[in-house]
């Protein structure tokens, strides 16, 4: 990843993750074509696909999130202690900081998956009415 990249890190495992979240946004930017009801379809399965992939890569996100703030507290519990518990949280949470950046993006892409899915199904109906009113 380069680092100019705006997700850029240097954990290359959440690197990788930023990588295949890039993919997916490519395949999400490109425009529907709403002339050919086949590419249609085709591009619902795509978007089904991907946002199935989505949820798992969130899953992934959120466990290593989880796994890395449990390891950070165990390597630094006697210092943390020390602290009050909205301290502890500040540094915890900064320490998570880019975990958190690859949830959150995955979680809102997701969610726009959603409603761009939600719209395809809507073209797709509209697209049928026609060809139902027009004997096509």
């Amino acid at each position: 990843m380069q680092t100019d990249h705006p997700y850029y890190t240097s954990n290359t495992i959440l690197a990788a993750m930023h990588g295949e979240a890039d993919a997916i946004q490519r395949l999400m930017d490109i425009p529907a074509n709403l002339q050919d009801p086949a590419s249609l379809t085709y591009r619902l399965n795509e978007l089904d696909t991907q946002m199935s992939r989505l949820s798992d890569m969130m899953i992934q996100a959120k466990a290593m999130r989880d796994k890395t703030g449990t390891d950070y507290w165990n390597e630094n519990e006697t210092e943390l202690t020390k602290l009050t518990a909205t301290i502890q949280n500040r540094k915890i949470n900064a320490f998570l900081h880019e975990h958190t950046v690859l949830y959150n993006r995955l979680d809102a892409m997701y969610h726009t998956m959603e409603h761009l899915t939600r719209d395809l199904v809507t073209q797709i109906s509209y697209i049928k009415k026609q060809m139902e009113n027009h004997g096509g």
